[in-house]
C-alpha cells in the first residue's frame, strides 16, 4: 500500500471525529459570525507561521525538501483574510495566542527539532486538506458572508497552481516515491492522526466562541 492510501485510510476515522465537532457543524450550516471566524484565522495565522518558519528551516533535508512548496504557504493570505473583516467586517483579533493553539506550536516546534521528517504529515494535513475540504469551505464562507468577490478568501486561493488536482497528485506521488522504511510510514500515520486531534482541540476551543443564539 503507498503511503498516501495508508495516511488517507488511517486518518480517515480521525477525520470523521474532527468534523462532528459542534464548531464545524455550525460552520457547514453558515452559523458562524464574522468574529469568530477571524478568531479562527488568528489562531491559524500563528500555526502556519510556525509550521512554515520550520520547514523553511528544514527545506534542505533529504525528505521535506521533497514537498517543499513555499508557493502553497498560507501565512501571508491569512494576514490578509484577517486584515479583510477587520475592515469591513469590524472584526478584532485577540492579540493572544490561545492555549489549544500554543499546544498545537509547541507540537510542530517539537517535531522539527525531534523528528524533522514528522513534518511531512503536518504538510499533508493541512495543505491537501486546504486543496480539498477547504474549497467547500471556501464556497460556504464566501455564502455565510456574503462575499461578492475573493476579498475574504485568500486562505482557500492557491494562485501559484494551475490545477489543484494536478498539484495534488504530484504531492501524493512525491510522498510514495519517498525513501522510508515501514515503520517510519506507519510513524508519519500516527502523525497525521495527532494533526487531527490537534486541529479537533482548536475547533472545540472556539466552539465557546460561537455567539450562542446561533
Amino acid at each position: 500500500m503507498s503511503l498516501a492510501l495508508k495516511l488517507r485510510e488511517g486518518t480517515a476515522e480521525k477525520h470523521a471525529e474532527t468534523e462532528k465537532v459542534p464548531y464545524l457543524i455550525a460552520t457547514f450550516r453558515g452559523k458562524i459570525d464574522p468574529q469568530t471566524y477571524t478568531l479562527q484565522l488568528e489562531c491559524f495565522y500563528h500555526i502556519y507561521k510556525v509550521m512554515e518558519e520550520e520547514f523553511t528551516k528544514q527545506k534542505s533535508h533529504p525528505i521535506l525538501s521533497k514537498i517543499y512548496f513555499p508557493e502553497i504557504f498560507r501565512t501571508k493570505a491569512i494576514e490578509e483574510d484577517i486584515a479583510f473583516y477587520e475592515s469591513k467586517k469590524g472584526t478584532k483579533r485577540s492579540g493572544t495566542i490561545s492555549a489549544k493553539t500554543q499546544s498545537y506550536i509547541d507540537h510542530i516546534l517539537r517535531v522539527s527539532k525531534e523528528n524533522p521528517t514528522m513534518l511531512l504529515a503536518q504538510s499533508y494535513v493541512r495543505y491537501l486538506g486546504d486543496l480539498s475540504g477547504g474549497q467547500v469551505l471556501k464556497k460556504i464562507i464566501a455564502k455565510t458572508f456574503a462575499l461578492e468577490s475573493a476579498d475574504g478568501l485568500a486562505f482557500y486561493e492557491f494562485p501559484a497552481l494551475e490545477d489543484f488536482q494536478a498539484f495534488k497528485e504530484k504531492y501524493r506521488s512525491l510522498m510514495n516515491e519517498m525513501p522510508l522504511s515501514e515503520s517510519e510510514q506507519s510513524e508519519l500515520v500516527e502523525e497525521a492522526k495527532s494533526v487531527f486531534d490537534l486541529n479537533k482541540d482548536l475547533f472545540v476551543e472556539l466552539e465557546s466562541k460561537v455567539p450562542q443564539n446561533n
